[in-house]
C-alpha cells in the first residue's frame, strides 16, 4: 500500500536497521494541539505515543503502541492502541494475531497518527480524538482476532488483501436520536468498535481490505466489514469504502467514500428497521519546494473536503498549512469550517506541532 510505504520509511526502517543489531526498537510519534473553537472554550491537549517493537526471530515480530494522554480531571490516561504479533509464512504472506489497526480503508491503518496526517483534525467522516460538531460515520478500529495479509505482483502493479476475524462491535448503553432518525423521532442504539474483555454476543466479526497499487503512484481499495452488535446477536453493522491515493513527487491527493448499515428496533413499533449513512473526503496537498525556491522548501499547503449525506448530515472545509521542521516534525496551522444541515456553523483554529521518531 503507497501510504504504508509513507509510514514505512520512518517507522520500519527504524525497526529493521535497530533489530539488526538488539532484536529491540522503540520508536512512535506524539503532539501538542491548540483549538479555538466558535462555541467551546479553547484548549490545549497533548499526547505521547510510543511503539514498542521487538524481533523475537526472522519470522516473528512483535509490537505495541501504547497512548499516554491528560485526562478531563488532570490525570494520566493510558490505552493500548494495539498490541500484535507477526508471522511471516513466506514472502507473501503475514499472520498477524492479537489487537490490531484493522485494515478498513486508508486513514484508520496507515495515516492517523498525528506526524502522518497531514492536517491537525480527522476526517469528517472518521472520529478519533474528537471530531467537532460532525456526528463521525466511523472510529479508527481497532479490535483483536486474527489478520491474514498477502502482497502478489500482478501485472505493473502489486495486489494487496486483508481478511479477518475479530470480537466485533457491541451495543452501548448511549442512544443517538432525533427528528432525523429513521421512525421520525426514535432512537438507534450507538454501537462501539473498542476491544473488550470477552464478547457480547458469541458472534464474530468479518472483514477485509483488497487493493491494487498501479505503481508507482496510485492505488485503489475497497474495504468492508460486518459484525453482530446486539447482546443476543440478531442486530447487525455492516460499513463498506472505497479508496483512492494519488502520490506524485510534490502533490498527494486521497479520498474515502464509506457506507454504513445499522440494524435497530424501532421504538415506534416494535419492527427491526435500518439505519443507513453515508459520507466521503477529499484531501489534496502540495509541497510548495516544487517553486524551487529554498525559503519554500519545507512549506507544504493542504485543503480537505468532507461530507455527511444522511440524517446527522454535515458539509466540512479545512484548509491547512504545514511548517516541516523535520523530516519527521511538523508545525501545523489549519482553519475548519463546518456547516450543519440544521443550520449551525462551527469554525475552529487548529495549531499543532507533531513529531515522529
Amino acid at each position: 500500500m503507497l501510504a504504508a510505504l509513507a509510514l514505512s520509511a520512518n517507522v520500519y526502517a527504524q525497526e529493521e536497521s535497530t533489530l539488526d543489531i538488539g532484536r529491540f526498537a522503540v520508536a512512535g510519534y506524539g503532539d501538542v494541539t491548540f483549538v479555538d473553537a466558535k462555541n467551546e472554550n479553547s484548549s490545549i491537549e497533548s499526547r505521547f505515543v510510543p511503539i514498542f517493537l521487538f524481533q523475537l526471530s526472522e519470522k516473528i515480530h512483535i509490537e505495541s503502541e501504547l497512548e499516554f494522554s491528560i485526562g478531563e480531571n488532570g490525570e494520566t490516561v493510558v490505552e493500548m492502541e494495539y498490541a500484535d504479533i507477526h508471522y511471516f509464512l513466506n514472502d507473501n504472506t503475514t499472520i498477524t494475531a492479537g489487537k490490531f489497526l484493522l485494515p478498513f480503508g486508508q486513514f484508520g491503518p496507515n495515516l492517523h497518527p498525528s506526524w502522518i496526517n497531514k492536517l491537525p483534525a480527522v476526517p469528517g467522516i472518521y472520529g478519533h480524538g474528537g471530531n467537532g460538531s460532525l456526528t463521525p460515520l466511523i472510529p479508527v478500529m481497532s479490535d483483536k482476532g486474527v489478520n491474514v495479509r498477502n502482497v502478489f505482483k500482478v501485472g505493473q502493479g502489486k495486489l494487496f488483501t486483508d481478511f479477518y476475524m475479530v470480537s466485533g462491535p457491541r451495543e452501548e448503553a448511549v442512544v443517538v436520536g432525533g427528528a432525523g432518525v429513521p421512525g421520525g423521532h426514535g432512537s438507534i442504539p450507538e454501537v462501539a468498535f473498542e476491544a473488550a474483555k470477552g464478547d457480547n454476543n458469541g458472534k464474530q466479526a468479518y472483514g477485509g481490505r483488497v487493493a491494487y497499487a498501479f505503481l508507482p503512484s496510485v492505488e485503489v481499495g475497497y474495504s468492508f466489514y460486518s459484525g453482530a452488535y446486539s447482546d443476543d446477536g440478531k442486530l447487525n453493522y455492516s460499513a463498506n469504502a472505497i479508496d483512492v491515493n494519488w502520490i506524485t513527487s510534490f502533490a498527494t491527493v486521497r479520498g474515502e467514500i464509506i457506507n454504513t448499515e445499522t440494524d435497530f428496533i424501532d421504538p415506534l413499533d416494535g419492527e427491526q428497521d435500518l439505519f443507513k449513512r453515508g459520507g466521503w473526503y477529499l484531501q489534496g496537498s502540495w509541497q510548495m519546494r516544487q517553486l524551487g525556491k529554498e525559503v519554500f522548501n519545507p512549506v507544504e499547503l493542504i485543503v480537505r473536503y468532507s461530507e455527511l449525506n444522511d440524517a446527522l448530515a454535515g458539509k466540512r472545509w479545512t484548509l491547512g498549512v504545514d511548517y516541516w521542521l523535520e523530516a519527521s516534525a511538523a508545525l501545523k496551522f489549519a482553519y475548519e469550517n463546518t456547516k450543519l444541515e440544521d443550520g449551525d456553523i462551527d469554525n475552529r483554529i487548529f495549531v499543532q506541532l507533531a513529531f515522529g521518531f
